[in-house]
């Protein structure tokens, strides 16, 4: 019994040690858990950071090197100079107070003899206008019910079916969404219609002597209240006048002067106002020859003479307009050449004006264009070409060290006719002794001479590298480089566009 009671007290103490101990083993797996992943992500977290940071140093930098692509360009800085325009051309002054109407558009041809304005004393012609057209409706519709009873009712019947022949054209085009055709169709038709009426307004015809009559007299009426203004001569009709049209001709030229440059202003035409007696309606330019006269420096027409060619760029509010012209005439002054060119190009363009700008075509150089700022000044070292060699693929010199020469690799940053220039940080220094020339002719050639050479640094890589350039135009912000040197700068090369603060070789990023 004391052994079972013992055995079961010692059941009883199992039962209650037991969970004990399994308490604590249960805590230090939660604890070694809850480290497994706590120390990878706190890794993590350091490495983020350390990326960032460095992320930021590295923009930090970036920033304070500015750097841009190299691309083509122009640059357009030559001399302006102011031209007279001189046409043939003429103005029509109205002859009676009124109201104009125009029949043409500015810069449509007009005939000769052709009505370009009608003046009209609209108080009275609008009442008189009305009774005529009362007058045209009657004629025409007595003419159209006795139509196959006219002397020209075969010209009537043909018209009539041209008429039909045109709607037919069109009606196959009633489906496209281009309704332009519409018009085109209505002013054809419209234009045989009014054949067509001309003809029966026209016709002399017993029963309708009356209307005609009465037609012809208000038609004299009409007449004395209004003006048709017709074209003298063929050209170009312009609404624009400035007084000079009599003066300025291409049978005055040779006594143009400076000072008459400039002197004129132009006036403008109003289509909408009424005008008085005098006033000026329309000017015709009848020829599309056209003459500049300009004062140009001695120095820009050297060699100039009669019968050239030279190419004008026009300069037309904000647009440039190239036009091809020959020279007339030079007259040499003192300091200025008076030069009157021509030209069958633009004149309608230029239609308004009496004074224009203008610059000499090949003014604009282009070529790649890059920043001032990313221009620099390096001294480089020169050396003759014949002390270059080559070796193993590599171009470089031959060093002296007493009886021994060894050949170095060089740099060549760029050359001319006569000799190639390196920088001075690499292998090669100024007082180094190197082979001139090869066999039993080489020479020794003492290194001394310091070129300064212009250059950009390119930025290509992460290291700095100064290449030389050649300018052929600059202005106070850019500067035009010559493109397609061996070792010079090249279209879509990333260069430092503020090298004042740059060295060769620094590290960029």
């Amino acid at each position: 019994m004391d052994s079972a009671k013992g055995q079961g007290s010692y059941a009883r103490v199992r039962t209650k040690v037991s969970p004990k101990r399994e308490v604590p083993k249960t805590r230090k797996r939660t604890r070694h858990l809850r480290v497994s992943r706590v120390l990878p992500m706190f890794v993590f977290g350091v490495i983020a950071i350390y990326l960032f940071g460095q992320m930021l140093a590295m923009s930090a930098k970036r920033s304070e090197i500015n750097m841009e692509t190299v691309d083509y360009g122009g640059l357009d800085t030559p001399a302006r100079y102011t031209g007279l325009i001189v046409r043939d051309e003429y103005v029509i002054q109205s002859n009676r107070p009124g109201q104009p109407f125009y029949q043409f558009s500015e810069g449509e041809y007009i005939s000769r003899n052709a009505v370009v304005c009608t003046v009209k004393d609209t108080n009275s012609t609008e009442e008189i206008e009305s009774k005529l057209e009362k007058l045209d409706k009657n004629i025409l519709k007595n003419q159209k019910s006795r139509s196959d009873l006219s002397a020209f009712s075969e010209d009537i019947s043909r018209i009539e079916e041209n008429i039909q022949r045109v709607i037919i054209s069109y009606a196959g085009k009633s489906m496209k969404s281009d309704a332009s055709y519409l018009y085109n169709m209505k002013d054809q038709v419209q234009s045989f219609m009014t054949q067509r009426n001309e003809i029966w307004l026209t016709e002399n015809v017993d029963s309708l002597s009356q209307l005609t009559q009465e037609k012809s007299q208000y038609e004299q009426k009409l007449a004395q209240n209004m003006s048709a203004l017709r074209a003298e001569q063929s050209g170009i009709l312009a609404l624009s006048y400035d007084g000079l049209e009599e003066t300025l001709t291409s049978k005055t030229l040779e006594g143009i002067t400076k000072k008459q440059i400039g002197e004129s202003k132009t006036k403008y035409i109003s289509k909408a106002k009424a005008v008085s007696k005098g006033d000026s309606l329309f000017k015709i330019v009848t020829s599309n020859q056209w003459f500049i006269v300009a004062y140009l420096p001695n120095s820009a027409t050297v060699n100039w003479s009669k019968g050239d060619g030279k190419t004008l760029n026009l300069l037309l509010d904000d647009e440039v307009i190239p036009v091809n012209a020959k020279i007339e005439s030079t007259e040499v002054g003192e300091k200025e050449t008076k030069v009157v060119f021509s030209t069958y190009e633009q004149m309608e363009s230029f239609i308004n004006r009496r004074v224009l700008e203008f610059y000499l075509a090949g003014s604009i150089v282009q070529g790649l264009k890059v920043p001032n700022d990313a221009i620099v000044e390096k001294s480089l070292i020169s050396i003759p070409k014949e002390c270059m060699q080559e070796s193993m693929g590599n171009t470089g010199v031959l060093l002296v060290n007493g009886s021994n020469a060894k050949f170095i690799a060089i740099s060549v940053i760029s050359y001319d006719d006569s000799n190639v220039y390196i920088d001075q940080s690499g292998e090669l220094k100024l007082g180094d002794i190197i082979l001139q020339g090869t066999g039993e002719k080489a020479t020794h050639y003492t290194v001394s001479g310091l070129s300064p050479r212009t250059g950009v640094y390119v930025a290509n890589s992460s290291m700095a590298k100064f290449v030389t350039i050649d300018i052929l135009e600059q202005n106070q912000e850019y500067a035009i480089i010559r493109s397609g040197t061996t070792y010079g700068l090249q279209a879509y090369d990333l260069i430092v566009s503020d090298a004042k603060n740059i060295k060769e070789g620094q590290n960029l990023y």
